[in-house]
């Protein structure tokens, strides 16, 4: 079956969306506020005015970057499962990524997030095996502003062996992360061949990259890390009120962050991503879910097959500040919509309140209508086996197949059983509870209690403690956040 199924754009406005965006490169150009980041790309060719901080990229840049970029990424990962990526057939998908609060398992009440629930959300994302790459689910709001992604992206390495996803607001930040991973593997070289971790790239929209975001992406592409350039398009806010408008800034962003990867380091790999929406108008905050945004990313992915890139999407987005049903209609009808457009990775899961929140009982019925969702995209196997002649030969007419061999042979691979749905208590219901919630929490409460991860060993913790010391994330009481095998 085709990874993709729903489409919005013709091939005439596919390449219209390309001219203009590449209009927008050459004519308005880009501000970054790094000096050295703006001399790169000045010696590669672009017109740069210093005065403004801004570069003028021409269509000769951008082309010979989309000749250099790979068009397939190793999404690696410390505990050895490695994935090309698009390949037929595969979608991967995470947690939402480093909001500052929790919705908070026993009192159902937001509070701010801590490195305890980085660890925590680490493990649950461990354990559960609809979560494909890990990007820190929130902050650690009780260690140093100025160092807590730093904590996050260790603790999760640390916690879980499955690929990372994360950012870097600095060089120096760019540089910590790539030392903790080459630690753990070993070396850079090796690191290089399996980045077992990811970035993502953000531009302040629209067209700005701050000093710190353009370092580190040099710095990251450079090391071979994918990059995921991340554009984060507000429709009647930060761009056009019209989706096309917003489109040719998102495609604009994606283009000038691909062009700047490539000049650092030819052959960096990089994904095309959008996570975008559109602006409330009348409040002028960010809306989550809405059907303009789930457009924005839809036709991203399109622009991103006229590239050949593989595409990293937005999944079940929300505005929702609670466990009811605008959370689960808008998170459904955003991740089936990246589904359906072909999206290779998606982030999302767990989220809540316009992705200012994230929800341990959440992040697990998201994974269940992942579930869901990667059953119907699967179809329908027609073969001789499946189509159960014998079978039905054997019971006749009035048959009962439920202890047929037949049954016993496909009913693991044919049927998704449910894990937290339709599993009802006897009797008469509790109305003041939602029973998928309780179910949820005590599939969570039982995860944290009862998974192992895999830890560091005793001479990974050793190579990386040296790096947590030399960059000073530790505990208030200077020892390692991390336990080690």
């Amino acid at each position: 079956m085709s990874k993709a199924m729903l489409r919005v754009l013709s091939a005439d406005e596919i390449e219209l969306v390309h001219q203009t965006s590449l209009r927008i490169l050459a004519e308005v150009g880009v501000k970054i506020d790094s000096p050295s980041v703006l001399a790169m790309m000045e010696k590669a060719g672009a017109s740069v005015d210093k005065a403004k901080q801004t570069a003028r990229i021409d269509e000769r840049m951008v082309a010979q970057a989309l000749r250099s970029v790979p068009r397939t990424v190793n999404v690696a990962s410390r505990g050895g499962r490695d994935i090309k990526v698009p390949d037929a057939g595969v979608q991967l998908i995470s947690p939402d990524g480093q909001p500052p609060a929790i919705f908070d398992l026993e009192t159902g009440k937001k509070r701010p997030s801590t490195l305890r629930d980085v660890v925590n959300l680490a493990i649950l994302c461990d354990a559960l095996p609809q979560v494909d790459f890990i990007w820190p689910p929130v902050i650690a709001t009780d260690m140093p502003s100025d160092k807590s992604s730093c904590y996050e992206f260790l603790a999760t390495m640390a916690y879980s062996s499955k690929h990372i996803q994360h950012g870097a607001i600095s060089a120096d930040e760019a540089n910590f992360q790539v030392e903790v991973a080459s630690a753990v593997l070993g070396s850079r070289e090796e690191l290089k061949k399996r980045p077992i971790f990811s970035d993502v790239c953000t531009p302040i929209s629209p067209l700005r990259y701050d000093r710190g975001e353009a370092e580190a992406l040099v710095v990251l592409s450079r090391a071979g890390i994918p990059m995921v350039q991340l554009s984060m398009g507000i429709a009647g806010q930060v761009t056009p009120v019209t989706v096309a408008g917003s489109l040719a800034i998102i495609n604009a962003e994606n283009l000038c962050g691909i062009t700047i990867s490539q000049v650092a380091s030819p052959g960096a790999p990089n994904f095309y991503s959008s996570f975008s929406g559109v602006a409330d108008l009348k409040t002028g905050v960010f809306l989550g879910a809405s059907p303009e945004g789930v457009l924005m990313d839809v036709a991203s992915a399109e622009m991103a097959r006229r590239y050949g890139l593989p595409t990293c999407a937005g999944g079940p987005g929300n505005s929702a500040r609670t466990l009811g049903v605008e959370a689960g209609c808008q998170s459904t009808y955003s991740l089936m919509a990246s589904v359906l457009a072909g999206s290779d990775m998606m982030v999302g899961l767990g989220g809540l309140d316009r992705d200012g929140m994230v929800s341990y009982e959440k992040l697990v019925m998201d994974s269940e209508a992942w579930r869901w969702l990667q059953r119907l995209r699967s179809g329908i196997e027609v073969n001789d086996g499946t189509l159960a002649f014998d079978a039905i030969r054997r019971q006749g007419p009035s048959g009962v197949f439920l202890s047929d061999p037949h049954t016993l042979k496909f009913m693991r691979k044919e049927l998704m059983i449910p894990q937290i749905t339709a599993y009802h208590a006897p009797g008469e219901p509790d109305h003041s509870k939602d029973d998928l919630v309780e179910h949820a929490k005590k599939r969570v409460k039982d995860i944290l209690a009862t998974h192992k991860p895999r830890l560091f060993t005793p001479e990974e913790a050793a190579r990386v403690g040296k790096v947590a010391e030399k960059y000073g994330i530790l505990l208030k009481d200077g020892k390692q956040i991390f336990e080690h095998a």
